[in-house]
């Protein structure tokens, strides 16, 4: 039969006969009910089979414009798959069965049975091996057949249901992924398991390798896209898909992979991690895509009943002049354009990126600064948009209306766009604004949000605002600077004459993505949690956060709302931190919080990749923890032995007196812990869920010292006293690390008796030294929590991340030795 269009559309053949129209109008076909797969012939670019909850497959031949149903499945189809010659198809599904069928002649060949312990099983996906002698099911375990005789010769055992399995070129290994997260990769002729790789926190639907079979792609529920490096099952990098990833195809030449999300498909570049593109056009979730064999051609299939089918050649060509700012000059439909607008914007963002380079190279961080488009010739490039509407339409709520209109064009989130508006009121918004920088913040699923690697900053095209101060502070906005109004100097304060970047700010850049061309774009997620924030007296606040990126982390920035007095509303950067580490917990005092019923605190962190996430963190006052217990104006011993003779009762608010520091509803340990880290701040002690007993049996003879009358203050002591006895152990003990299994890094509990030095090595399976943490001089106590435990960032001696497998780790304290095993799972 004829092909079923769901848009009148012009032939085919004039589709497949010019690309670049074929990239603008898709042919879009309809399957009918929830399309789970599409499968391009590796033999034949113009012939596809699609298969969904319809219970049929559908062969389309776009060379001659037909379709052939095949009807046998009495449920949803999952998977379908051609044999490597392209003669044969096979197809699992939920009706227990999968099927074997002649493409030449279209006719079925036999049904089996996917038949695991006893019971028959659906099946969720199915593969030939490279050679075509083999044949893999997944559902309840892995099931391996022969083809020619269609027998079973194997079962791979899993212990959840497995979703997807993929064959190495060479045929040699198998990777499948399960309901449990899991990928496990097995050895096809030893029918062993060489490796596990944590693929997904709850479940990888799509496993494949790449074409020269270096690199194994996994993906799943979470969206977190894993490229694994095959020689060392070492993780290459990570992307962040658009919702649960169902499908994942790499192009014939490996350099792209396609990926499936909700409403798109995303292109990304195996090389550098970064997105190329994203295929819209569906309207509900993708849950199959895949290249033809010569590469010119994306399919699409989802749970809208549509198959897209779509010429990306143009996307795949090599990258020209990544992550640079592009330059717009936007004309409305009543005013002439300025003759020397090119000339004019070609002198302004050159002598911004003089300032930039200038400012960097003060600093210590050498001349780095951005790029900026150009022609093959070195020319700068000034696209030119003309407006829809009149002079007047664009004077008020400018940015919104500008880049409205350059969306169109141009896709934002992908490069930064200085945006030159020919306005005659010369100023932006209607109001005396001189110019607007941003960009687009992505929300991940921890509540945090992620920034897009583009943006804008909109100027007017002429006047006292086409300036280099005011293109250099809208293009900070959209390199990640805020308002920094601590000294008017500063380029990103509104100082009458700013002529420099501060040292956050520089520092920040050096690892950005436009300061740095051959940045990569993978980027493992930056998770940010604030322990409970802290109020000093007199009008202090203690904000203590806990920082973790993969990546490595570079620096982090703390912004707090702006004052009456600041030049413009909003936030405003209070300070920033250098890091230089995966894991770090770092704390700000500041005293320029206004004590209101509720306002709010902004951490923003950049990683050495130049990846950018924010966290926004209300403060109420009811959730602020009271230290000054006694509320004498002083944080002192006192106020610990009020909470501690407290300890274990139900809060009961007194208008002198909060033993219960976090307001919880109870006095108990997080209390005492809050009120002591208080007292060991001054000396720049990081929090710790064990108290250290020495400094408990400092407070507890201070406590005595002093020798108030009152039976309160005598019972809080007793308690104190016998809090000393539970933290200090009675032997010395090493204690299970945590997490474990554990990627990429793991704490490294103990307890010490008495004082003593300590260290710890760590040795692989084959008894090889791997690491040695040498800890120093330790004095008795617990050491538990993370920011007390031995810590392993999972590297060797030599910084580099070690391999999957069992490692031992002893610990030496004196003369005590003990050995504990742990597990890296990748």
């Amino acid at each position: 039969m004829r092909f079923r269009y769901l848009f009148a559309t012009l032939t085919l053949l004039f589709s497949l006969l010019y690309p670049s129209f074929a990239q603008q109008q898709p042919i879009v076909l309809r399957h009918g009910g929830s399309v789970q797969t599409v499968k391009f012939s590796p033999v034949n670019a113009s012939l596809f089979a699609s298969a969904g909850d319809n219970n049929t497959i559908k062969l389309w031949d776009l060379r001659n414009d037909t379709v052939t149903t095949l009807r046998g499945h009495a449920g949803q189809i999952n998977s379908v798959a051609f044999s490597p010659n392209g003669q044969l198809l096979a197809s699992g599904g939920d009706d227990w069965t999968f099927k074997l069928w002649n493409i030449r002649l279209q006719q079925h060949i036999s049904t089996l049975e996917h038949i695991t312990d006893r019971s028959r099983s659906q099946v969720k996906d199915i593969i030939f091996s490279p050679d075509g002698q083999l044949l893999a099911t997944a559902g309840q375990h892995v099931k391996l057949w022969e083809v020619s005789t269609q027998t079973e010769i194997a079962t791979l055992q899993h212990e959840e249901y497995v979703w997807a399995v993929a064959f190495s070129p060479n045929g040699r290994l198998l990777a499948a992924g399960d309901n449990q997260g899991i990928v496990k990769v097995w050895n096809v002729q030893t029918r062993q398991v060489i490796t596990q790789l944590a693929g997904d926190t709850k479940a990888v639907y799509a496993v494949t390798f790449s074409p020269d079979g270096r690199t194994l792609a996994t993906a799943g529920y979470q969206g977190k896209i894993t490229l694994w490096t095959v020689s060392n099952w070492a993780p290459l990098g990570t992307l962040q898909n658009n919702g649960t990833a169902y499908a994942l195809d790499f192009s014939i030449d490996g350099k792209a992979l396609a990926s499936t999300g909700h409403g798109a498909v995303t292109l990304w570049s195996v090389e550098s991690g970064e997105e190329i593109t994203s295929l819209t056009g569906h309207s509900a979730w993708v849950f199959g895509a895949a290249f033809s064999p010569d590469g010119k051609t994306l399919a699409s299939s989802g749970d809208d009943g549509i198959i897209r089918v779509q010429n990306i050649e143009s996307y795949l060509q090599p990258l020209q002049q990544r992550e640079v700012v592009r330059l717009i000059y936007f004309l409305p439909t009543d005013r002439r354009a300025q003759p020397s607008i090119e000339t004019n914007l070609d002198r302004l963002i050159k002598d911004v990126q003089q300032f930039y380079a200038q400012q960097m190279q003060t600093r210590g961080f050498g001349r780095k600064t951005f790029a900026f488009e150009t022609d093959t010739t070195g020319r700068t490039v000034v696209h030119r948009i003309n407006g829809r509407f009149n002079n007047r339409y664009y004077q008020t709520e400018t940015v919104d209306k500008v880049i409205e209109e350059v969306n169109k064009q141009f896709n934002i989130s992908k490069n930064i766009y200085l945006i030159a508006v020919d306005v005659s009121s010369e100023i932006i918004e209607g109001e005396n604004t001189c110019g607007v920088g941003g960009g687009s913040w992505m929300g991940i699923e921890t509540g945090a949000q992620r920034r897009d690697a583009g943006g804008y900053a909109i100027i007017p095209a002429s006047g006292r605002c086409f300036s280099l101060d005011v293109t250099a502070h809208e293009l900070g906005h959209t390199f990640g600077l805020e308002h920094d109004f601590r000294n008017n100097a500063h380029i990103m304060s509104y100082g009458a004459n700013p002529d420099r970047l501060s040292e956050c700010a520089t520092e920040w850049l050096t690892v950005h993505r436009y300061f740095n061309a051959s940045q990569t774009a993978f980027n493992e997620s930056t998770t940010i949690e604030m322990f409970t924030p802290v109020t000093l007296p007199p009008n202090a606040f203690h904000l203590r956060f806990e920082i973790t990126d993969a990546d490595g982390l570079h620096q982090a920035q703390l912004f707090i709302p702006t004052a009456i007095s600041d030049p413009a509303p909003g936030s405003k950067l209070h300070s920033c931190q250098s890091l230089n580490s995966e894991i770090s917990v770092i704390e700000f005092l500041t005293t320029d919080l206004i004590r209101r019923a509720r306002t709010e605190v902004i951490l923003q962190v950049i990683d050495v990749h130049g990846n950018i996430t924010r966290q926004t963190y209300p403060l109420r006052a009811d959730d602020m923890a009271q230290v000054d217990v006694n509320r004498d104006g002083v944080v002192d011993v006192e106020d610990l032995v009020l909470v501690a003779s407290h300890f274990g009762k139900r809060a009961v608010r007194q208008a002198n007196l909060n033993p219960d520091v976090n307001n919880d509803g109870f006095v108990d340990r997080e209390d005492l812990l809050l009120v002591a880290d208080a007292l060991e701040s001054e000396e720049n002690v990081l929090a710790a869920p064990a108290l250290a007993t020495a400094n408990l049996q400092q407070w507890i003879l201070e406590a005595k010292r002093r020798n108030p009358g009152d039976e309160t203050f005598q019972k809080g002591i007793r308690i104190l006293e016998q809090l000393l006895m539970q933290f200090h152990p009675t032997e010395t003990a090493l204690l299970p690390n945590y997490p474990n299994p554990f990627n990429p890094e793991t704490w490294i509990p103990y307890q010490l008796s008495e004082p003593a030095d300590v260290a710890v090595y760590i040795y692989a399976a084959d008894g090889k030294l791997v690491r040695t943490l040498d800890l120093g001089h330790r004095s008795v106590g617990i050491y538990e929590s993370r920011s007390r435990a031995a810590y392993w960032d999972g590297r060797n001696a030599l910084g580099e991340p070690v391999a999957s497998g069992v490692y031992f780790y002893t610990f030496t304290a004196g003369e005590f030795t003990a050995t504990r095993k742990m597990l890296i799972r990748k």
